[in-house]
């Protein structure tokens, strides 16, 4: 069974609206639609990667940055995809 473990930060937001706010303000959209990264969508992200969380694939541009299993699994339910993709 893989770790599925999130570590990353967590905010609270009332409703899409104030999420989706949160999230332009922050610099994780563009103005274009998001899905909020909630836990569990999250944690079934990761799940059906089949692997741990914490794993590293390397380094990612601009910021070069650790992109762990668990990044990538955010945003990838930002971007609007499901598990089974």
């Amino acid at each position: 069974m893989a770790n599925n473990k999130l570590s990353s930060s967590r905010v609270s937001a009332a409703d899409y609206d104030e999420a989706f706010e949160y999230l332009y303000t922050a610099g994780m959209t563009d103005g274009l639609p998001v899905v909020p990264p909630t836990l569990d969508r999250v944690h079934r992200m990761v799940e059906a990667s089949g692997r741990d969380s914490d794993e590293s694939v390397g380094d990612m541009a601009p910021a070069m940055t650790e992109a762990t299993i668990e990044k990538i699994a955010i945003n990838a339910v930002m971007a609007g995809c499901l598990p089974e993709y």
